[in-house]
């Protein structure tokens, strides 16, 4: 590549970075249309190279698809610019969220993707307030709907969040419930019949 080329190759990755981080939008990322139409007809590539420079600094370039399009529609896909790796424990709790708001959110994801991404807000409180007391159920999925991790609509209906999907690695948050379950029951199992020879009356 020639000094000219790299000259509009940066030019246009910072285009691209000004477009996804200013982004005058309610929701913050950029469409791929809007790429398109201020980078141009080439802007797949450009954001690969973008990718690539920000993982220098711990930063990547996350897609997500429009849920009404197909994975491959990048003109109607998001386009965010985020963390290379996920948040520790002690990094999601300096921004101001508490251990019961991390499993509340946990919890209801886990139950929403189990749903299809969706449940009436009244399943979601009834199943949270076996572990919690209601007000704190209620006063934690209102900030994190505030946040952009749920979507609470008039109808009384929960889904899943632009920030969620972000965010959240959806895979790895089933995997770790289904973990999770399967630690439970192998305990309650020990706690209700003991030893093998506990379990069998002479």
């Amino acid at each position: 590549m020639s000094g000219e080329e790299l000259g509009k190759l940066e030019k246009k990755m910072a285009q691209a970075v000004a477009l996804i981080l200013a982004s005058g939008h309610r929701l913050p990322g950029v469409r791929g249309w809007e790429l398109r139409r201020r980078l141009g007809k080439n802007f797949p590539k450009i954001i690969n190279s973008l990718d690539s420079r920000l993982k220098q600094i711990g930063l990547r370039v996350k897609i997500v698809p429009d849920p009404e399009a197909g994975p491959d529609d990048l003109d109607r896909a998001r386009f965010y610019i985020v963390l290379s790796d996920p948040l520790t424990l002690s990094d999601v709790q300096t921004l101001g969220y508490s251990l019961d708001e991390l499993a509340i959110l946990s919890a209801t994801l886990a139950y929403l993707l189990a749903k299809n991404g969706s449940a009436s807000e009244k399943e979601v409180v009834e199943m949270l307030e076996t572990k919690y007391p209601k007000w704190r159920v209620e006063a934690a999925l209102e900030r994190l709907a505030r946040r952009g991790y749920l979507n609470r609509t008039e109808e009384g209906v929960v889904s899943i969040g632009w920030r969620t999907l972000v965010e959240v690695d959806k895979q790895e948050l089933l995997k770790a419930f289904a973990s999770l379950s399967t630690g439970e029951t192998v305990g309650q199992e020990s706690e209700e019949t003991g030893t093998g020879e506990e379990a069998k009356p002479s």
